[in-house]
């Protein structure tokens, strides 16, 4: 994390979120077990990047909820109905942040699937529920449902999606209103079965999964019973996997990772695996009673982008100019030129951001950021300064679980026979979901401090920013 700022109180959430904590407040300060609204516990992970307020996530889940509602068959078993919804209510009720409306319903299919929609509209089909072997399966599932929902994981996606058309320029006009939640909801491909709705990225699943166990652990179950249901589905495979699969993507290990997590939940010494009320609903289902007749297959048509997690960048910031003017920290520690199409914004008196117009933007208090540098001078955690640069990276990608070293540090010459090191890293943007290239400098100050220079630039502008970031890093002046 870096360095607070004395004098304002501010975060900069980089689109890479590499420097997260500048300042204190914004985007991710339920992050350390603050509440929300005082009514239930922050997330064990912070909701991302949005531009929708849990208000309108409501709204846009309630007109896709009546959308989807007209093309599915819902079951209209009152039996099943009620167990389902008491069940999920139960679950809901130990679900974190917001506390949002709930609501259950069953899709009359065999096909294997469920999904959750912003704001609380989560749909079970009734192949899920005879799928699971017993109720605890059965509760995994809605769990980690009800987890999308609490993490606000489909407005998110909607939100990345649309300044990645757009550009981080719009961030400059008022959100908030209906006619700007309209705005960005069919910019992205409207209501109804999204995909941005349905269908999510690797750490969403594995922040679905983790939460979810401690939602079921808080609601009296065993959280291995959802590590089980997704091996049962694994083993329904194979030429033709369950939906389920392909819209909940395995973020790896699933079953070893909850495990892991048991220590840290308070799981009954009893917990409900089965109950006579599942098995009755599930012979319903088989076909037991015939007021629950069931499709071979039944889907909504989806809209929105087919692979919600590959965002195509669209609006894009004028190139760097040829033209640099030249800037000094107003402690000394560092000088350098940079492009005068470019602006320089101040988080203190030794850490900046210089970026071109049209690509940042401030949302509720925060500076979002997708080309440019990040330069500025922090403490260190070794006097080494390999050891350093590796704490250093190592901190910024532990939050950023998206991100990976794609070239360890090597060591360079910084200027004037100046020891640095060159690290670079990859990952989708935190603000677009679009890829993004960025290469950390690093080397050691004259008191003493770790002096960075972070940049970054998307995966397919990367080479056309090299020369600007080569002619900034050059023109380089640190204190000695």
């Amino acid at each position: 994390m870096m360095p607070r700022s004395p004098r304002r109180s501010l975060v900069f959430a980089l689109a890479v979120s590499l420097v997260a904590h500048l300042a204190c407040g914004g985007l991710f300060s339920n992050r350390n077990g603050s509440t929300t609204g005082g009514a239930r516990p922050a997330p064990h992970f912070a909701p991302g990047f949005n531009l929708f307020t849990p208000q309108q996530d409501v709204e846009v889940g309630r007109r896709s909820a009546e959308q989807i509602a007209h093309q599915v068959p819902l079951l209209n078993d009152q039996p099943t109905l009620n167990y389902v919804r008491a069940l999920g209510a139960r679950l809901a009720a130990k679900a974190p942040g917001e506390k949002f409306p709930y609501e259950f319903n069953v899709i009359a299919t065999r096909d294997i699937n469920a999904f959750a929609l912003p704001g609380g509209f989560v749909f079970v089909n009734a192949g899920a529920i005879m799928a699971a072997k017993d109720e605890g399966e059965l509760a995994g599932v809605m769990a980690h449902e009800i987890t999308h929902v609490a993490l606000r994981h489909g407005t998110s996606q909607a939100s990345k999606a649309y300044l990645a058309q757009k550009g981080l320029g719009i961030l400059g006009r008022v959100f908030g209103r209906d006619n700007d939640l309209g705005q960005v909801v069919g910019a992205v491909g409207g209501v109804g079965a999204n995909m941005l709705f349905l269908r999510f990225g690797r750490t969403a699943e594995s922040q679905a999964d983790l939460e979810g166990a401690r939602i079921m652990a808080d609601a009296g179950y065993d959280p291995r019973d959802m590590a089980a249901f997704f091996k049962t589905l694994e083993q329904q495979g194979g030429d033709r996997p369950p939906e389920f699969l392909s819209d909940h993507p395995d973020p790896g290990n699933r079953a070893a990772a909850i495990a892991q997590e048991l220590p840290s939940l308070h799981v009954s010494a009893k917990p409900v695996h089965d109950t006579q009320e599942f098995e009755q609903v599930k012979a319903r289902l088989a076909g037991a009673h015939p007021q629950a007749p069931l499709a071979s297959s039944a889907a909504p048509a989806r809209t929105g982008p087919s692979d919600p997690n590959r965002n195509e960048e669209g609006a894009r910031p004028a190139r760097p100019s040829q033209s640099f003017k030249q800037f000094a920290a107003q402690d000394g520690a560092f000088a350098l030129s940079y492009p005068d199409n470019w602006d320089a914004l101040v988080a203190d008196d030794s850490n900046m951001i210089f970026a071109p117009r049209g690509a940042y933007g401030e949302l509720n208090g925060a500076m979002m950021v997708t080309h440019g540098i990040f330069i500025g001078a922090v403490a260190p955690e070794s006097n080494r300064l390999a050891q350093a640069t590796e704490a250093f990276v190592r901190e910024q990608l532990s939050a950023n679980p998206d991100f990976r070293v794609q070239e360890q540090p090597r060591a360079i010459d910084l200027g004037g026979g100046r020891a640095a090191y060159a690290t670079v890293v990859a990952g989708p943007s935190a603000v677009t979901g679009v890829t993004e290239i960025d290469v950390i400098y690093t080397t050691a100050t004259s008191d003493g401090r770790l002096f960075y220079l972070i940049t970054m630039a998307p995966e397919d502008e990367f080479e056309a920013y090299q020369p600007t970031f080569k002619r900034i890093i050059e023109s380089i002046k640190l204190s000695r």
